[in-house]
């Protein structure tokens, strides 16, 4: 979700879907579409998600815990309940040393979150941390994925440091894992855009979602629990269809970005019911808390449906017209469900 995205109007909305639609015709469409679901899981639907970017403070001067700031609006306006995925930005990939989780020799590759200050001397690792125990506490169903971010272009491929790619995902697949216990997170999402997805091959990508796959399907038959593996593509460059089919949950495709279409994924051989909808409720401009986004909800939910999609992400909650996105992702909740 590059945070200077290419702008568009309704009007040139409308002739996308228009595009789109025929393009789909005789198409299996929707969640219930043709194709399998992933194999990790039974499909998934009807949900209203929502991306937050920790590195940002709105407005302008106060820090998480100011009275007002768009973090502590999330929690009094109760947002956090119209929410059903909330999507942390942006984690990064680093050797493992002895402050990451895990501990490590540098010898293979975790996550963390990327790094960012701010007032009052708090980082982005105490805005995880209040995100999750805030998130919980008002919405105990709310399932919490964190982003891999879309840059530096070499944050997959650095994780092959051998010819053994399968030897290489499957370590980093143990160290993620490792990560979302100790935080106490439910999956892993990867902002797929360049230059990450210009740079990581699609063997590498291949590798990777399938070691993901498979270690989360693991834990999900020793423990019972369910973690959620996604993609948020803007581009379907280096993609590996059937690495997808069989391990991810969903896309939430950014068709906001003004280059992206469906039929550039499902014609590379992604099942169509693995697509959602990106909605961008962040206004095309730096302006006042309450200004228009991009769209709003009903545009988005009216635009989804009709392209069969059940599910629907928000880019995001903390920009400058913050109330104005928080309020609208809790019209897109109702709407949805």
């Amino acid at each position: 979700m590059n945070i200077k995205k290419i702008s568009f109007s309704v009007v040139t909305t409308s002739l996308i879907l228009c595009s789109v639609l025929v393009f789909m015709a005789g198409c299996a469409i929707g969640n219930n579409g043709a194709g399998n679901p992933p194999s990790n899981d039974i499909e998934i639907s009807n949900l209203a998600n929502a991306w937050i970017f920790l590195d940002e403070d709105e407005p302008a001067g106060t820090n998480y815990n100011t009275t007002g700031s768009c973090y502590q609006r999330l929690i009094t306006e109760g947002v956090y309940k119209s929410v059903d995925m909330l999507f942390i930005c942006f984690v990064t990939t680093v050797q493992t040393s002895s402050t990451t989780v895990p501990t490590g020799n540098g010898s293979s590759y975790t996550i963390q979150i990327k790094e960012a200050g701010h007032p009052g001397g708090l980082t982005n690792q105490d805005y995880m941390n209040y995100v999750i125990n805030d998130a919980r506490s008002a919405n105990p169903d709310i399932i919490i994925v964190v982003t891999l971010n879309y840059q530096p272009k070499d944050l997959i491929s650095q994780i092959f440091t051998s010819s053994d790619y399968e030897a290489n995902a499957a370590q980093f697949a143990d160290n993620l894992m490792a990560y979302l216990k100790y935080y106490n997170l439910d999956g892993f999402d990867i902002d797929w855009e360049s230059p990450l997805s210009s740079w990581t091959t699609q063997e590498q990508f291949k590798y990777l979602i399938q070691a993901i796959g498979d270690r989360f399907r693991q834990e999900k038959q020793h423990t019972g629990k369910k973690y959620y593996l996604t993609i948020s593509p803007a581009v379907a460059v280096n993609l590996d269809a059937d690495a997808i089919n069989n391990n991810v949950d969903f896309l939430n495709l950014q068709l906001y970005s003004g280059f992206t279409y469906p039929y550039q994924f499902t014609g590379a051989g992604i099942n169509q019911n693995l697509l959602a909808y990106g909605a961008k409720f962040e206004a095309p401009y730096a302006g006042g808390p309450e200004d228009p986004g991009y769209e709003d909800a009903q545009h988005a939910y009216s635009t989804g449906t009709a392209m069969g999609y059940t599910i629907f992400t928000n880019w995001r909650l903390n920009s400058t017209n913050f109330v104005y996105e928080q309020d609208q992702q809790k019209i897109l909740y109702n709407l949805v469900h």
